[in-house]
């Protein structure tokens, strides 16, 4: 028996991977190139290498406690938002348990429960529809009792974000019956009230996982945390003490920093979409086959291109032919559509979308 059966490629990531290095136009990166690193300068001291203390330091840790207005017990430091939603479904979910999400979505979001034997069923957010929940998603809930249900917001692929009066349904049906509602805010760090929007505030029944790898730039950094009742985030430790044990000192020293810089960072991660995101505007008005919701926050857009069915042989096309890089629809589970990420530089955000034109004019369908 293969030690790999039963455990699926993450599509995504082995394509991103392979896919990503050194091409001149990546219009396929989800978030922000890094910032100064004389903003996050640190000492000697803060890069002690012995790491004195267990389990994760404290001081990052109680800072973003206190920026989520919740007890300390009730939020960990993790490697990422992946890590968390991984440490909570290991902890949360047994074999054949039924978890609800989102379509279209990030590939992790449905793959990821079956790791751990649960079953996966699906609910639709249309583009037609702003990507808003489905009216019935709480009936549905009531009447299938998930375990968990698993959503990104804002949303990705389309940077859609729903307001805590559409997700305060979700959470109160899942408090009825003991169920999680797991909410991914790795793109809400983009708007500058993100703690004051933070979906904790709907209760306990809500777990949220997130990080400043995204709007701020910090991915090789990982920090990130995750966030839910303190029983919760008991048991995600206890698993956490199988994979990584101590949380690494420099990474939580550099989130410290972050915390510390957060209103520059904000600044910068607004600068940029506030710059680039007339520009993709104007390219998707000037394509007649192509429709998208616009994106409310982050630096991502899943515009959907009328004219073709699966959009991986064009996406193949534009690295190969015009050095120019996007994501296939298909791995988020709609392949009409492309994801564009459009934090990068302004010249090269538009001689990207410069030669997605061309293909799109010159491509065989």
């Amino acid at each position: 028996m293969s030690q790999l059966e039963g455990v699926p490629p993450f599509r995504y990531m082995v394509w991103a991977k392979s896919h990503t290095q050194g091409v001149p136009y990546n219009l396929g990166a989800s978030g922000l190139a890094p910032p100064d690193p004389a903003l996050l300068t640190l000492s000697a001291g803060d890069l002690d290498l012995a790491q004195r203390g267990y389990d994760m330091p404290p001081a990052a840790r109680r800072r973003l406690a206190d920026r989520f207005a919740v007890d300390v017990d009730q939020l960990m430091l993790t490697l990422g938002s992946s890590h968390a939603l991984y440490l909570l479904c290991a902890s949360s979910l047994r074999p054949g348990d039924l978890c609800l999400v989102e379509q279209p979505a990030y590939e992790l979001l449905p793959a990821l429960p079956g790791l751990f034997g649960a079953r996966v069923e699906r609910f639709e957010r249309r583009q037609a529809e702003g990507y808003r929940l489905p009216a019935d998603l709480a009936e549905r809930i009531a009447a299938q009792r998930p375990a968990l249900v698993l959503m990104t917001n804002p949303h990705n692929p389309s940077g859609a974000l729903l307001p805590g009066e559409q997700l305060a349904p979700i959470a109160d049906a899942l408090a009825v019956q003991a169920g999680l509602l797991v909410v991914d805010e790795v793109y809400l760090e983009y708007l500058p009230d993100a703690a004051a929007r933070c979906a904790l505030a709907l209760g306990p029944a809500v777990a949220v996982a997130s990080s400043f790898t995204k709007a701020f730039g910090l991915g090789t950094v990982r920090f990130g945390w995750l966030a839910a009742a303190a029983p919760r985030i008991e048991a995600a430790i206890r698993y956490n003490d199988y994979i990584s044990v101590l949380y690494p000192n420099p990474s939580a020293w550099v989130g410290l920093r972050a915390l510390e810089q957060l209103e520059t960072l904000q600044a910068r991660a607004a600068a940029v979409r506030a710059r680039n995101l007339p520009i993709v505007t104007d390219w998707v008005d000037s394509q007649p086959a192509v429709s998208w919701h616009p994106p409310e926050a982050g630096v991502i857009c899943f515009p959907r291109l009328e004219a073709v069915t699966d959009t991986g042989n064009l996406c193949d096309r534009l690295l190969s032919e015009h050095d120019t890089l996007v994501v296939p629809g298909s791995f988020f589970g709609a392949p009409s559509h492309i994801r564009i990420g459009f934090g990068l530089d302004e010249a090269e955000l538009r001689e990207g979308l410069a030669r997605l034109s061309l293909a799109l004019r010159t491509g065989r369908r």
